[in-house]
């Protein structure tokens, strides 16, 4: 049995020095009570965010009498807990200090203190799949990653964090880029609704975006029908400006050869005449039943759904009408 001692040394600073005097001071009154004991390891995590004599250390009463005390010196507060996953350790005199200065009866206890004593803050880890999975969330939840396909070819960030016990929240900060096939960002961790910590990464991606991609080898000039075109997925730098839907490219003609699985864009289109300059066409005028028809000449080209002059072959009146199909126009009231 024992009770806890220190002997000043010279050199030492002042404060420290009146520290150990009192140590001397208190615990050389009298024999230390054999009820409580009080053992310590020589290292241990703690859970919580204060270093609790209780936790860290086995206090033992002999009796129930005894109880009281070894409650009393269980609570005693030896200040903050070291962050999760780091390490505090504190030399024996240090401790003697520690208590002492909390005004607790320890003189009125039997003490076991190694040489030194390291505390390590616990916590929750967040190994590096929790953190692919909350890129993943976010990803999948974010245009243009939701619309497409996409997959994660590597997360990069220093060790992710350790964090207190507790409910987990975090969410996902953006760094904004044109380029959606690197993306960087910061992840801020909450526990129990306080920011706890963050965590900064750096993630690249193979992207495919849906395109209108031809279903064989296309001819310039080529007219595209339906059968020529299918709907697909094409890798995010061949995306920009690649149709989606057969509807907007059927009719229309090729500017450029299209190898089969490339993607069609708007600017290898040109619009299909259906109605030529000086072609004599039908024009075609309906208002609820009745319907009414005419020649007249064409005064320009025309693809299907665009506006034309035309001269009425009758009234030698120009008029604007519609071309709804090969030598057939609509007049636009």
């Amino acid at each position: 049995m024992s009770n806890i001692k220190s002997t000043p040394r010279c050199g030492r600073s002042f404060s420290l020095y009146i520290g150990l005097c009192l140590s001397i001071l208190l615990l050389s009154t009298g024999p230390a009570l054999a009820g409580v004991a009080v053992i310590f390891p020589s290292q241990i995590t703690v859970q919580s965010p204060r270093i609790i004599l209780g936790d860290i250390a086995n206090v033992a009463s002999d009796t129930l009498e005894d109880e009281t005390l070894a409650n009393i010196l269980s609570a005693i507060d030896l200040g903050e807990s070291p962050a999760p996953g780091q390490e505090l350790t504190l030399r024996r005199q240090q401790l003697e200090t520690k208590l002492l200065s909390s005004g607790a009866p320890v003189n009125d206890a039997r003490w076991q203190i190694p040489e030194t004593l390291t505390i390590t803050g616990g916590g929750q880890k967040t190994e590096a799949d929790y953190i692919r999975k909350i890129i993943d969330e976010y990803l999948s939840n974010t245009e243009p990653y939701s619309s497409g396909r996409y997959e994660i070819l590597s997360v990069r960030s220093p060790s992710p964090p350790a964090l207190p016990n507790g409910t987990v929240s975090y969410r996902f900060a953006p760094q904004p880029s044109s380029n959606p096939t690197y993306l960087s960002g910061t992840i801020f961790f909450s526990v129990n609704g306080q920011e706890s910590s963050r965590l900064r990464v750096t993630v690249q991606l193979e992207l495919e975006l849906p395109a209108l991609v031809a279903a064989r080898d296309l001819p310039r000039g080529h007219i595209l029908a339906e059968e020529d075109m299918a709907e697909s997925y094409t890798a995010f730098s061949r995306a920009k400006g690649a149709l989606t839907l057969s509807q907007q490219a059927v009719g229309q003609t090729l500017k450029v050869s299209i190898r089969a699985g490339s993607p069609i864009h708007d600017r290898d289109l040109v619009q299909t005449a259906m109605v030529n300059k000086g072609e004599t066409v039908t024009i075609i005028a309906q208002s609820g039943g009745l319907k009414v028809t005419a020649l007249g000449q064409a005064k320009e080209n025309g693809a299907l759904g665009q506006t034309i002059s035309v001269i009425n072959q009758d009234s030698k009146k120009t008029i604007s009408a519609k071309v709804i199909g090969p030598g057939q126009v609509e007049v636009v009231f």
